[in-house]
C-alpha cells in the first residue's frame, strides 16, 4: 500500500509539471511570437493550403493545438476570420501538435534539469525582458522533461506488479474491441487533461515501461485525438454560430479520421513497425504513428472542405446575430492575441466609419444629397461612441487576466486609438451643424470655395484610409511618408481662421476648412502614438 501511494504522488507530481511546464513554454512563445503571429494571420488569406501552413507553423511554436483552437474560435467569434480559414488552420494545428511527440521521442529528458537550470539562471539574473521570455521557454521545456522522467521513475515499479499487468490487459489492443477500449479511454484521459500532449508524453512512458505494448500506445493516442476537441468546444460554448462551428469542424474531423482508420489499424501500425519499429524506439513509433495519421487526415478531408462548410452552415442558429460591439469577448482572454485584434478590427471599423461620414458632409455641402440625410453624421458619433465603449470593455477585461508588458503597453495604445476616434465622431457632428446653418440661412458656397473644400477633403480622406491600413498592420517607413503628408496638409491649412471678419459664405467655409485642420492634427496623433507603439517593441 505504502509503495502504491509513492507511486502515485510521483506519476501525479510528474504530471503536473509536465502539464505546467506546457503551460508556460506555451505562454512565453505566444508572447515572443506575439506580434509575428499577428503579422501572419493578417496575410493569411481564404487558401486552405496556406491557413494549413499557418496552422501548422502556429501550434508548433506554442506546441498547443488546444490553444490554436481557442485562438481560431476567438478569431471567428470577433469576425477576424472565416470559417474557411478556421478550417485550414486547425487541419494544421492537428499536424503542429505532433510536434512535441517528436521532441519527446528523442532521448534527451534526461537533460531536463540541466535545461531548467540554464534557463532559470538567465531568468533570474538578466535585465533583458526578451531574454527572460526565452529563459522560460527552456524553463518550461526543462519542467516538460522531468515530469516526464518522473512518470517514467514512477511508473516502474508496476511492472513488477502482476494485477496491474493484469489491469493493463484489459487495454491490450491485440483485438479490435482492446483498440476500441483503449481509443476510448485515450479520448476519456484527453477530455480530462485538456492537453493531447500530456496523453502522448504518459502513453510513452507506460509503453517505454513495457506496461503496454505498442499498439495499445498508439490506439491511446488515436483516442487522444479526439479527446483534444473538448477544449475547443468549452471556448465556443455562448459565441457566434460561425464558432461553434469551427468547434463543431474539429470535432467532426478528429472523429471522422479516426473512424475511417480503425479498420485498417492493423495494417497501418505495421506499415509504421516496418518504417521505425518499435522494439528499437517505442517513443519514435509513436510519434510516427501521431504525425502520419494527422496528415493523412489532413490529405483526406481536403477535397471535402466545401462539403465540410455546407454541412455545418446547416448546423446552429439562423437567426440574425447582433453586431460585432455585442459579441461575448471572456473567450478571447484565454488568447490576448485575438482581443487586441478584435479591438484593432473595431478601430479600423470606426476610421471606416467616420471616412464615410466624411463623403455624406462634402455631398451634403455640394447639394449633392438631400438635407435629410444629414441625420447620418449625428447618428455616425453615436456609432464611435459605442464603438469605444465597446473596445474599453473589451480591453479593460484583458487588463486583469495578463500581466505582459507587450499586451499592457498594446492596451494602452488601442485604448487611445479609440479614444481619439470617439473625439472624431464628434467632429462628423459638428460638420452636421455647420451644414444646417448653411440650410437655415439658405446659403449656396462659391465655386472656388467647393474646389477648395474637395482638395483638402481628397487629403483627410487618403490619410485615412493609411491610417486604417497601419492601424491593422503598423510599419515604420509608413507610418514616416503618412506624417508628412499630414504635416504638409498642416501647413497648408495654416491660412484657415475661422475668427476673422469676413462675409457669411467665408465665415462658413473657414469653419469646415477649421474643423479639417483638426481632423488631420487627429490623424498625426494616432501616427504618433502608432510610431511609438514599434518603437518601443524594438526596445
Amino acid at each position: 500500500m505504502e509503495l502504491l501511494i509513492k507511486i502515485i504522488l510521483q506519476v501525479a507530481g510528474g504530471l503536473g509539471m509536465f502539464l505546467y511546464g506546457m503551460d508556460v513554454m506555451s505562454k512565453s512563445f505566444q508572447e515572443i511570437a506575439g506580434n509575428r503571429l499577428r503579422e501572419i494571420i493578417h496575410k493569411m488569406t481564404s487558401n486552405t493550403f496556406r491557413g494549413i501552413l499557418v496552422g501548422t507553423f502556429i501550434t508548433a511554436i506554442i506546441q498547443s493545438s488546444s490553444v490554436t483552437t481557442v485562438m481560431v474560435v476567438g478569431f471567428i467569434n470577433a469576425s477576424l476570420m472565416t470559417l474557411r480559414q478556421a478550417i485550414g488552420i486547425i487541419l494544421g494545428a492537428n499536424i503542429g501538435a505532433t510536434a512535441i511527440g517528436w521532441i519527446l521521442a528523442f532521448k534527451i529528458t534526461e537533460y531536463g534539469i540541466p535545461i531548467m537550470g540554464i534557463g532559470a539562471f538567465v531568468f533570474l539574473f538578466s535585465k533583458n525582458q526578451k531574454r527572460k521570455k526565452r529563459a522560460l521557454i527552456f524553463i518550461g521545456l526543462g519542467l516538460i522533461f522531468l515530469g516526464l522522467t518522473l512518470m517514467k521513475n514512477g511508473i516502474d515499479p508496476l511492472k513488477d506488479m502482476p494485477q496491474f499487468i493484469d489491469f493493463f490487459q484489459v487495454f491490450s489492443a491485440e483485438s479490435y474491441r482492446g483498440v476500441i477500449m483503449s481509443a476510448i479511454t485515450g479520448a476519456a484521459v484527453t477530455s480530462i487533461l485538456q492537453s493531447s500532449s500530456a496523453t502522448v508524453g504518459i502513453t510513452m512512458a507506460l509503453a517505454t515501461q513495457g506496461l503496454i505494448i505498442p499498439k495499445t500506445a498508439v490506439a491511446l493516442v488515436l483516442g487522444g485525438n479526439i479527446g483534444t476537441t473538448i477544449t475547443a468546444y468549452l471556448a465556443s460554448l455562448n459565441t457566434r454560430s460561425d464558432a461553434k462551428r469551427a468547434a463543431y469542424a474539429h470535432i467532426l474531423i478528429k472523429i471522422v479520421g479516426v473512424s475511417l482508420i480503425l479498420p485498417f489499424f492493423y495494417g497501418y501500425a505495421s506499415i509504421i513497425g516496418r518504417l521505425t519499429p518499435p522494439e528499437k524506439n517505442v517513443s519514435e513509433y509513436i510519434a510516427l504513428f501521431h504525425t502520419l495519421f494527422n496528415i493523412g487526415n489532413t490529405i483526406i478531408f481536403l477535397p471535402f472542405i466545401n462539403l465540410l462548410i455546407k454541412f455545418l452552415n446547416k448546423i446552429g442558429s439562423n437567426k440574425k446575430e447582433s453586431d460585432i460591439g455585442s459579441y461575448v469577448t471572456e473567450k478571447l482572454y484565454q488568447f490576448p492575441l485575438a482581443a487586441l485584434e478584435k479591438s484593432r478590427l473595431e478601430i479600423g471599423q470606426m476610421i471606416t466609419r467616420f471616412r464615410d461620414d466624411l463623403y455624406i458632409f462634402r455631398s451634403l455641402i455640394k447639394r449633392e444629397l438631400p438635407s435629410d440625410k444629414s441625420i447620418l453624421l449625428f447618428e455616425g458619433e453615436k456609432y464611435q461612441d459605442e464603438k469605444k465603449d465597446s473596445i474599453f470593455k473589451n480591453l479593460t477585461g484583458l487588463l486583469h487576466s495578463t500581466d505582459s508588458k507587450d499586451i499592457l503597453k498594446s492596451i494602452r495604445l488601442l485604448l487611445l486609438l479609440a479614444d481619439t476616434m470617439e473625439s472624431l465622431g464628434d467632429y462628423a457632428a459638428s460638420l452636421g451643424k455647420i451644414y444646417k446653418k448653411t440650410i437655415n440661412n439658405k446659403l449656396v458656397l462659391p465655386q472656388n470655395f467647393i474646389n477648395q473644400i474637395d482638395f483638402y477633403h481628397e487629403k483627410i480622406i487618403v490619410s485615412l484610409e493609411n491610417l486604417e491600413k497601419i492601424t491593422m498592420n503598423p510599419n515604420m517607413q509608413e507610418i514616416i511618408n503618412e506624417k508628412k503628408i499630414c504635416q504638409d496638409t498642416a501647413t497648408a491649412l495654416e491660412f484657415v481662421d475661422p475668427l476673422k471678419n469676413v462675409d457669411y459664405p467665408e465665415h462658413i467655409f473657414m469653419e469646415i476648412l477649421s474643423k479639417y485642420r483638426r481632423i488631420n492634427r487627429h490623424v498625426l496623433f494616432m501616427l504618433v502614438s502608432l510610431q511609438e507603439e514599434i518603437k518601443l517593441q524594438m526596445s
